[in-house]
């Protein structure tokens, strides 16, 4: 039953030729869809929110939901994703806001690597 509803989008998405993207969840409620401002503050109630910063208003689930969305395009856009003319997703090397560039955790090991190497020469 692990992964149950995960399988089943999926599943669904295959035969409807759509994309599902995994987004992080953390934090969607209280981000402003318009600024990007993170605040507990900003979730004035479970249907009400309202921006600190910009005083965007609008129903929190509909505000997360639209964090999400751009999660998902900025994601797209990070890793050059495209969707092919034959409706898979595909990863394009020189295409993206990063084209080749390492995640976070390849250049702490890059940097270690490196500090290593200093350290016996």
């Amino acid at each position: 039953m692990k992964h149950l509803i995960e399988t089943y989008t999926k599943y669904k998405a295959y035969q409807a030729g759509k994309a599902v993207f995994k987004i992080p969840a953390p934090y969607t409620s209280q981000e402003c869809a318009k600024c990007d401002h993170t605040h507990p503050d900003n979730r004035r109630s479970q249907k009400l929110f309202v921006c600190g910063k910009c005083g965007n208003t609008d129903n929190a689930d509909n505000n997360a939901s639209l964090v999400i969305k751009k999660r998902a395009i900025n994601l797209m856009l990070d890793t050059g994703t495209v969707l092919s003319d034959d409706g898979v997703l595909r990863t394009k090397s020189d295409s993206g806001r990063g084209g080749n560039r390492k995640t976070g955790e390849s250049k702490a090991r890059l940097a270690v690597s490196s500090e290593a190497s200093k350290k016996k020469s």
